[in-house]
């Protein structure tokens, strides 16, 4: 049996700047934080993860600093000293020693993934059962509240031929505000892109009902997670109800969240998302599961830099059905990057980036640049 045995994990957070605000529901931010996760096996190969929130630990309860506590201190041990090919053993072992944790347990998965693949030369999408595609369209988030500024931001996007799909991110603003933005944007963007809304759980089934008899009528193509992920019933009856897509992103980040959503057809749309499921082989499973149900794939994102967004982009690649693209955007978002070969984007679509492991090469000065502890430290992470 062939080893690939792991010397070390290291979790290092790194804080850096977007380009503009970015609100979501509860919170609007100007920077995102991450873990980049780095295991070196005895070899003196690096595997490279990423575990990232989107702003804070308001979506999950996690939060960078607990990421890297649960890893440094409980995750970590368990999987220094082993075979990194042993992913379900390791997998087991983890889940056995700290429950839940999701975000914490898929960015090291991830470094993992991208070791075995460095070591043997191979994409991650090969590990995961090979590649049928190599891009898909991603569509842009509208998030400033401000809507002349955010019809102007969606033009520049469509003219640079970036995007050409734009999702408003709501629930910050009443609901009736957020309605006439949504119609304002819609209106002007008609004939030249397609508009989807994200309340993000923030309206309560009746508010749902009323917002969006007025978004189907003004053209909105999707509405995702209108009400809060606890109430699946809800879902299912705006589903049944309304003709627009209903997708559900926080209702669904296990296997049995899902079977209760096809039991009860409570969404045409299931966002996947690495972070909230545990990791890329946990996600291939659902997204096997919801399309052989007939749900439709889209995959959703929580701002990752270009390392996550590269091995998100490993995991699209093995999936034949992405009718309504996705939404790995957080590289663009972002004013500074943490890897010497960026996502790459052109022609509305983010495409896979060719090399072994995830695709991505770390740059290791900006890593010791943007690391929270870089004032703390007395050495700095080299590259090998």
């Amino acid at each position: 049996m062939q080893v690939i045995n792991v010397e070390s994990i290291e979790a290092v957070i790194v804080d850096l700047p977007l380009r503009r605000l970015q609100r979501f529901s509860a919170l609007g931010t100007n920077r995102q934080s991450a873990v980049i996760i780095l295991a070196r096996s005895t070899d003196g190969v690096v595997g490279i993860g990423e575990a990232v929130t989107p702003g804070g630990p308001w979506w999950s309860g996690e939060s960078v600093e607990s990421i890297k506590l649960h890893i440094d201190e409980y995750l970590a041990p368990l999987v220094i000293g082993t075979n990194a090919f042993l992913l379900e053993s390791l997998q087991r072992n983890m889940n056995s020693a700290l429950h839940g944790n999701f975000f914490a347990k898929a960015g090291l998965e991830m470094a993992l993934l991208d070791l075995i693949g460095k070591t043997l030369d191979l994409p991650v999408s090969h590990l995961l059962g090979g590649a049928c595609r190599d891009s898909i369209e991603v569509l842009w988030p509208l998030a400033t509240g401000d809507i002349d500024q955010e019809i102007a931001e969606a033009e520049q996007k469509i003219e640079a031929r970036l995007h050409r799909t734009f999702k408003l991110k709501m629930g910050a603003l009443p609901v009736d505000e957020d309605v006439r933005r949504a119609t304002a944007i819609a209106r002007a963007l008609d004939g030249k892109a397609t508009v989807r809304v994200d309340p993000n759980e923030m309206w309560n089934e009746s508010t749902a009902t009323w917002a969006m008899h007025r978004l189907q009528d003004v053209g909105i193509e999707q509405i995702e997670q209108p009400v809060p992920r606890w109430n699946v019933e809800a879902m299912a009856r705006l589903s049944q109800r309304f003709d627009i897509d209903v997708m559900i992103d926080e209702g669904m980040c296990t296997g049995h969240e899902l079977q209760r959503i096809i039991a009860l057809r409570a969404a045409d749309t299931v966002s996947l998302k690495v972070m909230k499921s545990g990791g890329l082989r946990a996600t291939k499973v659902l997204a096997d599961v919801a399309a052989q149900s007939g749900l439709v794939l889209y995959m959703g994102t929580f701002l990752e830099t270009s390392i996550g967004t590269a091995a998100n982009m490993q995991l699209c690649a093995t999936l034949p059905e992405l009718p309504l693209g996705g939404e790995l955007i957080g590289p663009l978002l972002m004013a500074e990057d943490l890897c010497t070969q960026p996502a790459r984007y052109r022609d509305f679509k983010l495409w896979l980036n060719e090399g072994a492991g995830i695709g991505a090469t770390l740059d290791f000065d900006k890593l010791n640049h943007y690391r929270r502890d870089r004032g703390r430290r007395t050495t700095a992470v080299v590259s090998v």
